[in-house]
């Protein structure tokens, strides 16, 4: 397996989307940001094998596998969590931000201490969007500029 579908291996589904549970995903400016983002983790002290750096293109091909690989189930919970504007609705403002060049960038940090590094290193990076995946909860930390609009268009009022 690469290092991409390694990345979220364990518990990357919640109500049939993407959900790196207890990583930092940022949405940063390109492909070449997200390596410098990278980068610039590990010499913070993140170990290797918990960050990773995908260019616009792969990180639309894993979500899209991710996608191609629900069963019925996951699909209703997909769109379940479009309507009420959590876990889809993110995956589908991060596909936008990917489809048009932005790159992204996942750090695993478990510890109030790591999540807070991982901000303070990736706020450099200039995201576009960047959130916290807890077991229960998702802490924005930058909100996509359109969050509320496709919330709304999803049929959260």
């Amino acid at each position: 397996m690469s290092k991409m579908t390694d990345c979220f291996a364990g518990s990357s589904s919640s109500f049939g989307v993407l959900y790196p549970m207890h990583y930092v995903l940022a949405l940063v400016p390109s492909g070449d940001a997200a390596v410098e983002a990278g980068k610039a983790l590990l010499e913070a002290g993140f170990p290797e094998g918990d960050v990773v750096e995908f260019a616009p293109d792969v990180f639309v091909k894993l979500v899209e596998a991710h996608r191609d690989n629900k069963g019925l189930w996951n699909g209703f919970l997909e769109g379940l969590s479009r309507v009420v504007g959590t876990e889809a609705v993110y995956i589908d403002l991060d596909l936008d931000l990917a489809r048009g060049g932005a790159g992204a960038v996942a750090v695993h940090a478990e510890s109030e201490e790591a999540k807070a590094l991982a901000r303070e290193v990736l706020m450099q990076s200039k995201p576009l969007a960047m959130r916290y995946y807890a077991q229960l909860s998702i802490e924005v930390y930058v909100e996509h500029e359109n969050t509320q609009t496709s919330a709304q268009q999803s049929g959260g009022d």
